[in-house]
């Protein structure tokens, strides 16, 4: 049993998702609580407890994002949450939200959970935090059991998004990193964590036409200048996402770049579908990497491989038989439906 203590001292009018998305499940207007919301979330009642005196905790979970309480102003509620876990002999977790790679100053007794960031420029403070998604597969197919594709002679790659060779685009991208930069740079010119100039849709067009003119495979492709295509509507939402996860679900692989934060929220999405991701690594920061070998689930390829990464996925297919392949899609549901899940984070992986 897990004794998680969450800090309500700060009684700020918030929008729900400045939440850590780890106490969101036991969120209420009656304060923190385990209940109907944290089955949904498939956390294991017996393995967790909500205790409203620190001191009884093994745990602490911060209730806003980290990004909140600095921006904000509100630091020093963090000050005094690291104070409490060196009384008290417990770590405390929280999370940083949103795509920033952007370092926050750290505190002996806090670990930031998040999604994005630089490896090399981070310490061992900060872990990787999968992304909270629907089971898009059970809601738009109806089924929690996959399609299983059988192996062809070449590999089928898919893509569905954000993706163009628009010089306009491209140009805006990159001053929208230099313009952060020079911010950071004001605040603190000695600073380690200046963002990359990373324009993704233009990256991302140059691997998918390079791959479009490769032998070595077949190619599904779709190619869009605005996110979501650019659907406003209920009608048009659902079709946008439709016609993304279906073209995940029609193909046998799926590239995953990056995006506007160095992450890819695809990789997620192509193991939720039960297909095998081609991450293409720009120095990030996986989940539970102390119990996931990720290269097990995924086709690696560095970002200095990218113009060979027809001839890394073609090894990779041709080195598995049918059947490893058809058991690899069921292992990547799998990973996703056991352990890429809050539910699963909160019950197994935060140590006493």
């Amino acid at each position: 049993m897990l004794n998680i203590y969450i800090p309500s001292d700060l009684n700020h009018n918030v929008n729900k998702k400045s939440l850590f998305i780890l106490v969101r499940p036991f969120y209420s207007d009656d304060g923190w609580k385990l209940d109907q919301q944290s089955k949904r979330w498939k956390i294991n009642e017996g393995s967790i407890n909500l205790v409203v005196d620190e001191a009884q905790a093994d745990i602490m979970i911060l209730p806003y994002s980290i990004n909140y309480y600095f921006n904000h102003g509100l630091s020093s509620y963090l000050d005094k949450y690291n104070t409490l876990c060196y009384s008290n002999n417990i770590m405390a977790y929280g999370g940083i939200s949103g795509d920033t790679c952007r370092a926050f100053p750290e505190y002996e007794k806090i670990i930031y959970f998040r999604l994005g960031g630089f490896r090399s420029q981070l310490s061992n403070k900060n872990i990787g935090l999968p992304a909270a998604l629907t089971d898009q597969h059970r809601t738009l197919f109806g089924s929690k059991e996959i399609i299983i594709r059988g192996k062809n002679e070449k590999p089928n790659i898919g893509f569905c998004g954000q993706a163009n060779s628009s010089q306009i685009k491209r140009s805006k991208d990159s001053l929208m990193y230099i313009f952060e930069n020079f911010r950071r740079f004001i605040k603190k010119p000695s600073r380690i964590d200046y963002e990359t100039i990373f324009p993704s849709a233009y990256h991302r067009y140059l691997v998918l036409k390079y791959l479009e003119n490769s032998n070595q495979i077949h190619t599904n492709f779709i190619y869009r200048k605005k996110y979501r295509a650019g659907a406003i509507s209920e009608h048009e939402l659902y079709k946008t996402t439709l016609e993304y996860y279906n073209n995940i679900r029609e193909s046998d692989y799926i590239l995953c770049v990056r995006g506007g934060g160095n992450y890819s929220i695809r990789l997620y999405e192509t193991l939720l579908m039960g297909r095998i991701p081609i991450f293409i690594n720009t120095d990030c920061i996986l989940p539970l990497i102390n119990e996931i070998n990720w290269r097990d689930h995924v086709v690696w390829v560095e970002w200095s491989e990218r113009f060979q990464i027809d001839e890394i996925v073609s090894k990779f297919h041709n080195s598995l038989s049918d059947k490893s392949f058809k058991e690899l899609q069921l292992r990547n549901r799998q990973l996703w439906l056991e352990k890429l899940q809050p539910g699963y984070i909160l019950s197994n992986h935060l140590k006493k």
